[in-house]
């Protein structure tokens, strides 16, 4: 099925069915408020499904990475798809679901955002066609033992100043490590799909 055709397949379910949004965490911005953590789990059930990604607490998000080109269109860091931009993040740093599956996994949580049809051709393009660069980093830091996950004694850090490359290094130095992450989680496969699971 053509790509577009993929984007645009079940853009009425939600109106018609009626779907749970992805909740908004609460966060804590770093200094520079480029980067944000989660102080709590962020759980989405996919459609009506009982499937759960859960963005876990301490996650670091830069929410959506929207180039400056396509601020003029009305696109931001934030948006009604910042929400599922989180869960892209985590998707893209847990690399547990193929990076496919985590670009229609971002549309899903779109759609569930009620975030306009124009806004979510757009990110799910930016995704699917500049997504490839984040991935491959993503997956050298995680070799490298870069967390991305900040351990809950590390949630406040002292200085509100400090921008997240700094408190990273910091947490490297004291040992921390990431979780292990779950490697083909069976929500991955409603990403074969841009269609929101809806019973009934």
């Amino acid at each position: 099925m053509p790509k577009k055709r993929v984007l645009l397949v079940g853009l009425v379910t939600c109106m018609v069915a009626g779907c749970v949004a992805p909740p908004s965490p609460a966060v804590r911005a770093f200094g520079d408020n480029k980067f944000w953590m989660t102080l709590e789990d962020m759980p989405y059930v996919i459609g009506s499904t009982k499937e759960r990604i859960v963005v876990p607490k301490g996650f670091v998000t830069d929410y959506a990475s929207i180039p400056q080109t396509l601020w003029s269109l009305g696109l931001s860091q934030h948006g009604q798809y910042s929400r599922a931009a989180l869960i892209h993040d985590y998707l893209y740093w847990s690399q547990g679901c193929k990076r496919e599956q985590a670009d229609r996994l971002l549309v899903l949580a779109m759609k569930e955002s009620k975030v306009g049809q124009f806004d979510e051709f757009l990110v799910y393009q930016g995704v699917n066609l500049g997504g490839g660069g984040p991935w491959n980093d993503n997956a050298k830091e995680r070799k490298a033992n870069l967390p991305r996950v900040v351990p809950e004694r590390y949630l406040k850090p002292s200085d509100p100043n400090v921008t997240w490359p700094t408190y990273r290094a910091m947490l490297v130095e004291q040992g921390v490590k990431d979780p292990s992450f779950k490697q083909d989680p069976s929500y991955c496969r409603y990403g074969n799909s841009a269609k929101v699971p809806i019973k009934g």
